[in-house]
């Protein structure tokens, strides 16, 4: 079965008259033109649009899959989903020594009942997760369980996307005040139309009160005027819980967002040394130089990744960035380049203690 981007490749070939190898030439010129920010689909989109050549009504749309056509062995399921029981996560020691993680959740729809099995990272997705609570699974695969019954496992490609049951509560008339903590890389994405979009997200502080606020297509001037520390104004905007189930604010015209440039106070963020990076940690800051050269490597599943040595002083540990991530410090630096990274994460990979960079993640050369 091709690939999403093979699909929409070769539709831009057949509809084009372009060769194949003119057309691969410019989706990577589009991406180079880009950063390697954005990925193959969004390139090919793009290189389509160019060209005057529309995608969308070649796609095959997939049929909304229920827990009544579930059968062992399909791979790649969306399905939406109600929490009817949430277990809890246990423990076991995997055939390669490392320790692995289990959490179990009873699930239901308008069709019938299965039980979800969420494995190691995944299991981050039980942390708030309610009885009623609406929820989407993307990317799970199917089983046969212990007593025959069909199960849903959630593996490193998967996730799971909250649906709100209240309504959204809007802030219309509210005023939000205050300065940027931190703020976050851009990211790029496709609609469910086909067209590309973008996101940033950023930290508001209020005296010590900390507010998540999402700002969707944000033009690159607004981008480029977000700066830690300057005083900003918020007015309006919905209030949506993320997956974790903490309150983030979303802001759908960045004309309800004032920045005075004149007026910022950079608060220090405090940077962590290696030396103190521990398992299990969230969100934290890292300044060091890249000990050796570095790829891009591609893991079984697809996704790009650079892997480096990160040293400040006599400590050493390897960082992986993921995805544009990975095309953005390659970049930017190479051995010897002194590096800061904030919003890092860490876990117990199979070599030992492991830092990564997530798609928020903000990353600089100094």
């Amino acid at each position: 079965m091709m690939s999403e981007f093979e699909s929409l490749f070769f539709t831009l070939v057949s509809k084009s008259g372009f060769s194949i190898d003119d057309l691969k030439n410019k989706v990577e010129l589009k991406k180079d033109s880009l950063g390697h920010l954005i990925n193959d689909e969004v390139a090919v989109r793009l290189v389509a649009r160019d060209l005057g050549v529309t995608l969308n009504e070649e796609q095959v749309q997939r049929p909304k899959l229920k827990i009544e056509d579930l059968v062992p062995g399909i791979n790649n399921i969306t399905l939406k989903l109600k929490v009817n029981h949430v277990g809890s996560i246990k423990e076991f020691n995997k055939k390669d020594g490392t320790v692995g993680k289990l959490a179990r959740i009873a699930a239901s729809d308008e069709t019938g009942k299965i039980n979800l099995c969420l494995w190691d990272d995944n299991t981050k997705y039980i942390t708030g997760m309610r009885e009623g609570a609406l929820f989407a699974v993307v990317s799970a695969y199917t089983k046969s369980g212990l007593n025959g019954d069909v199960e849903l496992h959630l593996g490193n490609k998967a996730q799971i996307q909250f649906v709100d049951e209240e309504p959204v509560v809007p802030s219309v008339e509210k005023v939000l005040k205050g300065r940027l903590y931190r703020t976050y890389d851009s990211i790029e994405f496709i609609r469910r139309d086909g067209t590309p979009g973008k996101v940033v997200a950023f930290i508001l502080k209020n005296e010590n009160e900390m507010t998540r606020v999402l700002v969707w297509n944000p033009s690159d001037e607004f981008i480029f005027a977000l700066q830690e520390g300057v005083r900003t104004e918020i007015y309006g905007g919905t209030i949506r819980n993320d997956f974790r189930g903490e309150p983030e604010l979303h802001i759908n015209n960045e004309s309800s967002i004032t920045i005075d440039a004149n007026d910022v106070l950079p608060e220090k963020i405090e940077t962590k040394r290696l030396a103190e990076i521990q398992p299990e940690m969230s969100d934290f800051n890292l300044e060091g130089y890249v000990e050796e050269d570095f790829s891009i490597e591609t893991t079984f599943s697809g996704k790009n990744y650079a892997k480096i040595m990160l040293r400040d002083g006599e400590t050493v540990l390897p960082i992986t960035f993921w995805n544009g991530k990975a095309f953005l410090i390659k970049r930017i630096a190479k051995a010897g380049s002194i590096i800061r990274v904030e919003g890092c994460y860490t876990k117990i990979g199979p070599y030992g203690l492991e830092i990564n960079v997530n798609k928020w993640s903000k990353v600089k050369t100094k």
